[in-house]
């Protein structure tokens, strides 16, 4: 079997797909399916992340005491953004991917998620999103930060991302002024390509940098990502995992052919019930693909107790996922322990 090419090693070559615009959520998992490289793999991206200041997850989670912080629990990180943004609609009418920008998704839904819960633990406020724009359903704008993956093509690395999201982070959807000079108001084909090829211009970086990262790691272990999101800190994943177009009673889908794609972890169960009912603890997994590609119940625990799982998302093994590359994301300056909390139906809004 030939050697897989690095993220870093297609950049010296250009080596990228560029691939017609897909028009339909079937045509993005047909392509998915059938082999389409969105994520890269990226070991040179992940060492530079783990030389940084809290780069690897361990040293994150000790040095902010965080150690056992989801031990035993089931942490939902995905209601804080309806509790933050004061709508449930945000995850439950997502678009799909209109090119393979599956990473940008990924890295945008963690930094999201990351930020709600910091705002829910008063550190920081949520916009007020311009109506009539796609962030009634989206959030924030993937595109600004996929601007800065380095080349024309699509796909991109989840490290490489990471590390971007310094420069860019979340942007919202709008008309903006100069020096852009841009219409944001939409998720397209259109806005993914503006820059690529080419780097925005400093002013442009300087004008979208209001919501940056602050810092991100590197978690290895289910321990780390599991103390992480239930700390407050959602993770975006890269790997070639794929899985199930439909979920059983409890929202669980198992593993089924392979994906270059990036998905970010939006909840944990490491309860009695998860070790009880499938062996070991499970893993929220929230995808790029709008609301249709998978079918299947969206309860938690199979019950009406907790809030569902957004519309594109779905329970995964932790075996069916640990080797992935994961990258936790903060919205805060370092990890401080967030409290997230034991959701019921009524507390959302």
């Amino acid at each position: 079997m030939a050697k897989l090419k690095t993220f870093q090693e297609r950049l010296k070559t250009g080596d990228f797909p560029n691939p017609a615009p897909w028009k339909s959520e079937a045509e993005v998992v047909e392509a998915y399916d059938s082999g389409f490289p969105g994520a890269f793999y990226d070991p040179e991206g992940t060492e530079e992340i783990e030389s940084g200041r809290y780069g690897r997850g361990e040293d994150a989670v000790r040095t902010f005491g965080l150690e056992d912080a989801g031990k035993g629990k089931l942490s939902l990180l995905y209601p804080a953004i309806w509790k933050a943004s004061g709508s449930t609609k945000i995850f439950q009418g997502n678009k799909s991917q209109p090119v393979g920008d599956c990473v940008s998704r990924g890295q945008t839904h963690a930094a999201m998620l990351s930020l709600a819960a910091a705002v829910l633990n008063g550190k920081g406020s949520w916009p007020k999103f311009q109506p009539g724009t796609d962030a009634e359903t989206m959030g924030f704008h993937p595109h600004g930060v996929y601007w800065l993956r380095g080349h024309g093509g699509h796909g991109w690395s989840c490290a490489s991302a990471a590390k971007e999201s310094k420069s860019i982070g979340l942007i919202e959807f709008q008309q903006y002024p100069g020096p852009l000079s841009y219409d944001m108001t939409r998720y397209t084909t259109a806005t993914s390509t503006r820059y690529g090829s080419t780097r925005p211009p400093r002013e442009v970086i300087e004008q979208l940098s209001g919501h940056r990262t602050l810092d991100y790691s590197v978690p290895k272990t289910f321990e780390q990502v599991r103390d992480l999101i239930a700390s407050g800190y959602a993770v975006d994943s890269c790997g070639s995992e794929g899985f199930s177009k439909s979920r059983d009673a409890n929202g669980v889908s198992g593993r089924s052919g392979s994906w270059s794609h990036s998905m970010a972890y939006c909840a944990v169960d490491d309860t009695e019930w998860a070790h009880k009912n499938y062996g070991e603890p499970l893993v929220c997994v929230l995808n790029s693909w709008g609301e249709n590609w998978i079918k299947g119940s969206r309860s938690v625990h199979g019950g009406s107790d907790y809030p569902e799982i957004p519309k594109g998302a779905f329970w995964a093994k932790w075996s069916q996922i640990s080797r992935r590359s994961c990258f936790a994301i903060t919205a805060v300056d370092g990890y401080p322990p967030m409290k997230l909390p034991d959701w019921k139906i009524g507390d959302i809004i």
